[in-house]
């Protein structure tokens, strides 16, 4: 007889149905004292016209719109009226976005202390469908725009509502301008994909070559934590396809790792801290032990050749975001405590919106109680500079 696996189930995650129809409960729970619980990771859906509203005359028309779309009964983004959502897609997205506080600060913030969260970290909902937009100088505006209307959130919310901005990644002469302009407006944290796409020259962004070092220098000097987040693939296509398309998203980040690590960007720039969100937290240990046997048999033809250890760069620089992650916890002597930070993904339907008491409650039994209030809230505090 094959012997029984252990259950990877998070039996909290069972019959919680979708964002739109939960109660918070709030957290029933004794928390280790002194602890202030932050989300790092939320997402927030525009629903506010911001672009036609604030752009210049000669660039409005190529610039998104946002508009209550009564065909599909949700808030559609699109350019030239064509939305970004469409009916494949339409009872995914309003089984969160139909809850006010995805786009309503108010709500929002109702929902928030209702689940015991002071702070929070928050992601785009679906503007990473603009990091290739084929109009390098509208993106600009885009992301700028986008970038002011979240500090104008974050004074709203007397600092609660903490945005994640995206910097120019593109053109490494324009990134010290952009993302310096992100921290004096206040935000706390940008976020750069995965995937970057080409130059406006054609040529591909490759994070680690002599050309994005401009980039990488600006960052450093700033000192704010770059954040990669998964979910830049779009569409639910096909049998299975919403299943399919969510376990490709939450792929973990062994490209973005490797690249900062084997491509030498942590050793040129050791002042960089670098957050990956909301793949938890259980890749990391196989990253790592794969990290560390290519650097044992294949360190001579290494190049550049690296001057630590993988492990230590991890340690030294990264961090990770998680919702429920039973398995990692399980490895977090792998990992680290310092480098972990729990989040509530605010309003996805993986979130812990109206049940999290038992997953506090999990955090709570896996780890002693100072580590987990670092984990709930006091890494995060560290890692964004956070008052």
């Amino acid at each position: 007889m094959p012997r029984q696996l252990r259950s990877t189930r998070v039996s909290a995650m069972e019959g919680v149905g979708v964002s739109r129809d939960r109660n918070p409960t709030g957290l029933n729970l004794s928390l280790p004292p002194n602890t202030t619980i932050v989300s790092a990771d939320g997402h927030w859906a525009v629903a506010d016209d911001i672009w036609f509203a604030h752009a210049p005359a000669h660039i409005r028309d190529r610039l998104p719109r946002i508009w209550y779309d009564e065909n599909l009964q949700l808030w559609n983004i699109g350019i030239g009226g064509k939305g970004l959502y469409n009916a494949a897609g339409a009872d995914v997205i309003k089984s969160f976005e139909d809850r006010a506080g995805a786009h309503a600060l108010r709500e929002r913030l109702a929902d928030l202390d209702a689940d015991g969260v002071e702070k929070e970290i928050v992601f785009p909902q679906v503007l990473q469908a603009y990091f290739h937009h084929a109009d390098y100088e509208a993106r600009e505006w885009i992301f700028r725009i986008y970038n002011d209307y979240l500090a104008d959130l974050g004074r709203q919310s007397l600092g609660r509502f903490c945005g994640v901005g995206v910097p120019n990644f593109w053109d490494p002469d324009k990134a010290a301008d952009s993302i310096q302009h992100i921290k004096d407006i206040g935000l706390k944290t940008y976020m750069i994909p995965i995937n970057p796409g080409r130059h406006e020259d054609g040529a591909p962004i490759i994070y680690a070559s002599k050309r994005m070092a401009p980039f990488w220098s600006a960052a450093e000097k700033a000192g704010l934590p770059i954040s990669y987040h998964i979910g830049e693939s779009l569409g639910f296509a096909g049998p299975g396809g919403l299943a399919i398309q969510g376990m490709i998203n939450f792929t973990p980040f062994r490209r973005s790792f490797a690249e900062l690590v084997f491509g030498g960007i942590l050793d040129r720039h050791p002042g960089l801290r670098v957050v990956f969100a909301e793949a938890g937290i259980n890749w990391v240990p196989g990253v790592l032990q794969d990290a560390e046997m290519f650097f044992d048999t294949y360190e001579p033809l290494l190049d550049p050749r690296i001057a630590h250890r993988p492990t230590h760069y991890w340690q030294q620089h990264c961090h990770a975001t998680f919702i429920a992650d039973k398995v990692g916890l399980e490895m977090i002597d792998y990992i680290g405590v310092e480098n972990v930070m729990w989040s509530t993904d605010y309003p996805h339907n993986e979130g812990t919106l109206g049940y999290a008491s038992p997953i506090v409650e999990a955090l709570l039994a896996a780890v002693p109680p100072d580590d987990a209030s670092k984990i709930l809230g006091g890494n995060a505090i560290r890692v964004f500079g956070l008052n």
